[in-house]
This record gives structure tokens, C-alpha cells and sequence, in this order.
């Protein structure tokens, strides 16, 4: 009896442990559409409005509040770093470098950087979409195989 809670438990754990790291891949796709939906947003505004970033990025995904009075780069940096779980260290730079140049050049220029980073971020969701048909299926499967070994080798 208490082999077979042992090894029920074993298995349910192994499955967790493999929907936990399905669920990452796909929660990468959904904060990158998130942010490429908000850089386009604040794409569409920063020409029409003469509107401090902070303003620009308020009603953003998450609901952070972005605070006029304090510095941009840093308020920024505290939004994607709120993902560090699930974006990739690529995605991370690419955002932190996007918040640190953002605000120091003309309407034009901070346009095309935000055309160029929402262009870089469309390839890097694509790229995550591909893992999560790819990989998904392998970090289900993998831990729930290795949980019922386990459990055959309890028995």
C-alpha cells in the first residue's frame, strides 16, 4: 500500500515538474506578443503626442505604473526584469538596451528603434513559438517517462 502512494505521488511530482517547463515556453510567447503589442502602441503615440515615455508606456500588460518623476531607463528595466524567469537573456538585453535608448534622440529616431526592436522581438516570439511546438511535448513527456520508471523500479 505504501509503495503505491510512493510511486502515485513519484509520477504525479514527475508530471508538475513537466507541465511547470511546458508552461515557461509558453508563457515566453506570451510576454514577447505582450511587449510587441505595447511597443506598437507607444509606436503610434510617441509621434502624436508630445507625452514624457512615461505616459507613453502606462497602460501597459502588467499593470505597472510608470512614474513621470523617475527616471525612465530604470522604471523600464523593473518591467522586464519582472520576467527574467521566462524571457531568455538575448530577449532581456535586446529590452534593456530598447529602454536605455529610448528618450535620447529625436521622435524619428526613437520610431525606428522601436520598429527595428519590435522587428527583433517578432522573430524572437516566432523562434519561442517554434520551441514550444518543438520542446513542449519532450518537457511533458520526459519527466512523466522518468517518474513511471521510477515508480516501475519501486515495485
Amino acid at each position: 500500500m505504501l509503495k503505491s502512494v510512493l510511486c502515485i505521488t513519484i509520477i504525479i511530482a514527475s508530471l508538475a515538474v513537466g507541465l511547470y517547463y511546458s508552461s515557461r515556453l509558453s508563457q515566453r510567447v506570451s510576454v514577447l506578443s505582450d511587449m510587441i503589442s505595447l511597443l506598437e502602441e507607444v509606436n503610434a503615440k510617441i509621434k502624436y503626442t508630445a507625452a514624457p515615455l512615461a505616459e507613453l508606456f502606462e497602460n501597459n500588460f502588467t499593470g505597472f505604473r510608470f512614474e513621470v518623476n523617475q527616471p525612465f531607463e530604470r522604471q523600464f528595466s523593473e518591467l522586464v526584469h519582472r520576467y527574467n524567469d521566462v524571457l531568455t537573456t538575448e530577449d532581456l538585453r535586446l529590452l534593456d538596451e530598447l529602454g536605455r535608448d529610448l528618450g535620447t534622440s529625436d521622435v524619428d529616431s526613437q520610431q525606428r528603434l522601436i520598429r527595428l526592436s519590435i522587428t527583433v522581438l517578432t522573430q524572437q516570439r516566432d523562434q519561442a513559438q517554434t520551441e514550444v511546438t518543438n520542446k513542449g511535448k519532450l518537457y511533458r513527456i520526459l519527466p512523466l517517462s522518468a517518474g513511471i520508471a521510477a515508480a516501475i523500479l519501486l515495485l
